[in-house]
């Protein structure tokens, strides 16, 4: 399957980040735990614009901030934006990850941060993407197709990737440590690749 290629290409610490359930693997689609409802989590800089593109290519699969709550916690986690391919019931948390959050001015997403979330998402039976902001904010449609590659590799499903045909591959973004991550704020990456988005 197709998908299994992916899978071993996404092995190393490079954006997309792709994490399939040993379930998903064996056929078995549907969430252990669903979604509860929408989230309040703060909206990324990038994701409104990311939010109009998955919705012009995959329609109402799409939706974004929907919530989930891990068996045990108390506090729900919130999906940047949830795909739902509608054959398999197969969910899809999408995430969109910046180096620094201007909120708080603090290092995020680095190497090892989300371990904890990914493994909720996981056991949940979500797979889970994380995109690098650089490469939603350059690269939308390209970040599509490797969803819709990622849908038909793990479902069959073959009703989107068509149309990223003559799309070309995404560029890979190395995920940063928690020290590359300042050295970025400090050069002012993140508001370089926002402002030429404008």
């Amino acid at each position: 399957m197709l998908a299994f290629k992916i899978f071993i290409y996404m092995s190393k610490p490079y954006f997309p980040l792709l994490f399939i359930p040993e379930l998903v693997k064996h056929h078995n689609f549907l969430p252990i735990t669903p979604p509860t409802g929408t989230g309040t989590a703060p909206i990324g800089a990038s994701e409104k614009l990311f939010e109009d593109v998955l919705s012009r290519r995959f329609g109402d699969w799409v939706s974004a901030q929907d919530k989930m709550l891990p068996p045990g916690h108390k506090l729900h986690y919130t999906a940047d934006f949830l795909i739902i391919e509608p054959t398999t019931g197969l969910h899809f948390d999408i995430e969109v990850d910046e180096s620094i959050c201007f909120r708080t001015g603090k290092a995020t997403h680095f190497i090892g941060d989300d371990d904890y979330r990914n493994k909720c998402f996981i056991d949940a039976n979500w797979v889970v993407i994380r995109f690098a902001e650089e490469q939603v904010s350059s690269q939308p449609v390209r970040c599509c197709r490797f969803i819709a590659n990622v849908i038909t590799g793990c479902t069959g499903n073959k009703s989107k990737v068509e149309q990223f045909k003559e799309v070309p591959r995404l560029d890979k973004v190395q995920q940063w440590t928690k020290g590359q991550a300042l050295k970025l704020k400090k050069s002012h990456y993140r508001q370089s690749y926002l402002e030429a988005r404008k």
